[in-house]
């Protein structure tokens, strides 16, 4: 069973292939992002920390939304981070900045955010308790902390298939959920248990669900094979004659998700809100 674990260089290599998939990302999870903005109930002058930023959603959304505010997004990548830079020059946005830092030691004073939102970022981190207390102490006091973490495996088909064919050519589990990654966070009640650990109050968990779609089988593999980390990390070390044959079977299986020569799958997501 491989460990999940993503460093700063793995981001690194896999913010090239990210930023070719943007568009398709961007719509993907912008359902996802706008429930996360919607539950930090954000004033028009806030300061907002947006964590593990990436190519720079949902802070983007947030500086372009409160003009008068203030966001900055801090990600262990600088090669996403020169993309969310890219995106907010290219979106004329003033009020968007980037910190490159581990979350768990931040240079920012105590209490010197509003809000702080963490999408699909959260169940990356190593020290779930640490980004936590240090997420807490830099949000001012009534300040909410918003985060979004995928769903159960088995509710998110559109990946869960591609690693259950994986498991099933190689004979090896292809996924990991005990230490840090994709769906580290997925069980039901479990980012609920940390937001209580450092005393976050009137925490609220919800679950999201939606359909993915894609033009085509080989789409869909060129999506999960290079942007997802789950199936990067899982196909890493396989040879060319191996990956082949996991393609193979993938597309096998998911003739029953096609609709008019188009693939439809479940995602789930579970959003966590807590307030200082």
């Amino acid at each position: 069973m491989e460990k999940q674990v993503i460093s700063k260089n793995n981001w690194n290599e896999l913010s090239v292939n990210r930023k070719n998939w943007e568009p398709f990302i961007n719509t993907f999870l912008c359902p996802i992002s706008n429930v996360l903005i919607d539950k930090l109930s954000l004033k028009l002058s806030a300061n907002v920390l947006d964590v593990a930023t990436g190519m720079g959603e949902p802070g983007l959304s947030v500086a372009e939304a409160l003009p008068g505010g203030r966001v900055v997004g801090v990600d262990i990548s600088e090669k996403m981070l020169e993309i969310s830079r890219e995106n907010a020059s290219a979106r004329g946005l003033s009020n968007f900045e980037t910190v490159c830092c581990s979350v768990d030691l931040m240079p920012f004073d105590d209490n010197s955010f509003e809000a702080v939102v963490c999408r699909n970022g959260i169940m990356f981190f190593n020290d779930i308790a640490n980004g936590l207390k240090e997420m807490y102490r830099i949000l001012k006091g009534d300040g909410k902390i918003a985060v979004s973490t995928w769903g159960l495996l088995e509710k998110n088909i559109w990946a869960n298939i591609v690693l259950e064919t994986i498991s099933e050519v190689t004979r090896h589990n292809a996924y990991n959920p005990h230490v840090p990654g994709m769906f580290y966070c997925m069980q039901p009640g479990f980012m609920t248990d940390w937001f209580e650990q450092v005393d976050l109050r009137n925490i609220n968990e919800q679950e999201l669900t939606g359909i993915i779609s894609f033009g085509s089988a080989d789409e869909h593999w060129e999506f999960v094979s290079t942007v997802s980390a789950a199936v990067v990390n899982a196909l890493k070390n396989l040879d060319s004659g191996v990956k082949n044959e996991i393609r193979q079977e993938l597309k096998q299986k998911i003739t029953t998700f096609t609709v008019q020569e188009k693939l439809y799958f479940q995602w789930n997501s579970r959003i966590t809100v807590g307030t200082k």
